[in-house]
């Protein structure tokens, strides 16, 4: 779609580290790109972390950067907020002062997948503690809540570390493969009419500076893949 389709449209965000920006998200909420990680990324403003281009680009406007560090879209056993990403808490707070985002874009999954999150009800974990459940309940509260945004699920990017070429970046966690939890995006995603925005590329990760959280080159590659996805219908 071109982008003069966004120009001026309210953005918001539901992420985990990955999207955090000091000053750039609800008070009290945990914070990756602040202080020295700041320094150590190169990452300052929003025109430096992958949404802050993406909204650049497409001449549109941030409404709210919903992105809490280290939070899953499932409700994880030892979560003592609603720091989870399907949480009414982070479902009903894109939206600020009475005005409604018109585009909402999801990046969550990276934790679920770190954490073993199981991928389907298996007996042991079941309802939101399971990332499909969760994903689904995440794409229905968020479409009850704001009914005319355009809902962007993106798939998860791979990383790699080239300052240690030598550290290789584990496919699997706990049993399950990285492309699984991208398996399930696309289908919670396609059930729920919602727009799927295919970033998952094994042959094009992005930068980082401890194996997982983007440098400002490696925000620059998701914001690009992004971008190519969004522009290309």
């Amino acid at each position: 779609m071109k982008k003069e389709h966004y120009k001026g449209k309210y953005f918001s965000v539901l992420g985990d580290s990955i999207s955090t920006l000091d000053g750039y998200q609800p008070e009290d909420y945990a914070v990756f790109y602040q202080g020295e990680n700041r320094y150590l990324a190169g990452v300052f403003v929003p025109e430096d972390i992958w949404w802050g281009k993406v909204i650049e680009k497409l001449q549109g406007k941030l409404l709210v950067n919903n992105a809490f560090s280290g939070s899953t879209v499932c409700r994880h056993p030892s979560c003592q907020i609603e720091s989870y990403g399907c949480s009414d808490a982070r479902t009903g707070g894109l939206g600020e002062e009475g005005q409604a985002p018109d585009v909402v874009m999801i990046l969550m999954g990276i934790n679920d997948w770190g954490c073993g999150m199981p991928l389907k009800p298996d007996g042991q974990m079941e309802g939101l503690r399971v990332f499909s459940v969760a994903y689904e309940a995440m794409l229905e509260k968020i479409k009850r809540n704001y009914p005319k945004a355009e809902i962007w699920c993106l798939t998860l990017p791979r990383s790699c570390w080239s300052a240690h070429p030598e550290v290789e970046i584990p496919a699997y966690r706990a049993g399950g493969h990285f492309g699984e939890y991208c398996g399930v995006i696309r289908l919670c995603a396609e059930k729920a009419g919602c727009r799927l925005v295919d970033i998952y590329d094994p042959a094009q990760p992005y930068d980082t500076i401890d194996g997982f959280h983007p440098t400002a080159d490696g925000m620059a590659t998701i914001a690009r893949a992004v971008l190519a996805q969004v522009e290309s219908r």
